[in-house]
């Protein structure tokens, strides 16, 4: 073989080896997402008057949660984040309770004290989100025609899609969401391309999440024209998705990107702000106009 077909073998062999590490070690850090800690939720002695409950969902899972009647008729399901717990949503919690609102918070499928193997971003936790939403709207408390849903990251995508075909959920807040779960996925691994997303994917795609069917870019077109709000960080990774998002609702939706925030904490970053857009977007989605609590703010 000549010297030219050696370095032809080479090149190519040094190529095919980096191409195996780029993806080798994005699969590793994807895979990482997979295995966090599942500390318990610690309830807060200000928020001893929530009751303990359980649900079931659909696939036969029990998940741990809290429930806080409500004192106006309304209620809010709450869903987490990737690695928290119940716990994680309680400032939002806390500022719908002083409301009125009935708050459902609960754990997750593979969080805190619920059951499931791992998380699958959004695909299966919609099934967490019609369990929690049944809930709610067996509860004597609550008028199930004046329930509403919040979701944070990926709680935001199982939010988003179960909105999407129950029109029953009255108002949707999706805070920090993702527009597809396949960039949520891959988008921090775009430096090396195919290679690298590719490598990203695998996890997902070995645990069958269904990568195509969470698009909460496509569902908040189907929550329409029910009352959508959007809140985002300027800190948060992806702003050019957050830019596609917004653009897409704006002619429907609420949304508001809050300067200096990143993913969540908007309570820390907006004190005041934010406890009143949260309850003003509710109450008018919520709440009979000319009520006494819509009238009391």
């Amino acid at each position: 073989m000549s010297w030219r077909r050696w370095l032809l073998v080479g090149v190519l062999a040094l190529g095919f080896l980096s191409a195996l590490a780029v993806f080798g070690r994005a699969l590793r850090h994807s895979e990482a997402y997979f295995h966090y800690p599942r500390p318990q939720a610690v309830r807060p002695a200000d928020f001893a008057e929530a009751q303990d409950v359980s649900l079931r969902t659909e696939d036969g899972l029990t998940l741990r949660g809290w429930y806080v009647p409500s004192r106006n008729g309304a209620a809010v399901v709450l869903a987490h984040g990737l690695s928290q717990t119940r716990a994680d949503l309680l400032p939002e919690a806390q500022i719908l309770r002083a409301a009125g609102y009935g708050v459902l918070l609960f754990d997750l499928r593979a969080h805190g004290e619920s059951e499931g193997a791992f998380s699958t971003w959004g695909d299966l936790e919609r099934r967490d989100v019609r369990a929690a939403l049944a809930f709610v709207r067996a509860q004597p408390d609550v008028d199930p025609e004046r329930v509403g849903a919040l979701g944070f990251s990926i709680g935001s995508a199982a939010v988003a899609e179960v909105a999407a075909q129950d029109s029953a959920v009255r108002a949707v807040v999706l805070l920090s969401p993702f527009n597809t779960l396949w960039l949520a996925a891959a988008y921090d691994f775009r430096r090396f391309g195919a290679v690298s997303q590719a490598g990203a994917l695998v996890p997902f795609w070995r645990r069958g999440i269904a990568l195509d069917e969470v698009r909460t870019i496509d569902a908040v077109e189907h929550i329409r024209p029910r009352p959508l709000l959007i809140v985002m960080g300027t800190e948060e990774s992806g702003q050019p998705l957050a830019d596609e998002l917004f653009a897409k609702v704006r002619e429907y939706a609420q949304t508001w990107r809050i300067q200096g925030a990143g993913h969540g904490s908007f309570s820390v970053t907006e004190p005041e702000a934010y406890p009143r857009r949260l309850t003003d977007f509710l109450d008018a989605a919520l709440l009979p106009r000319g009520s006494a609590a819509s009238e009391a703010r």
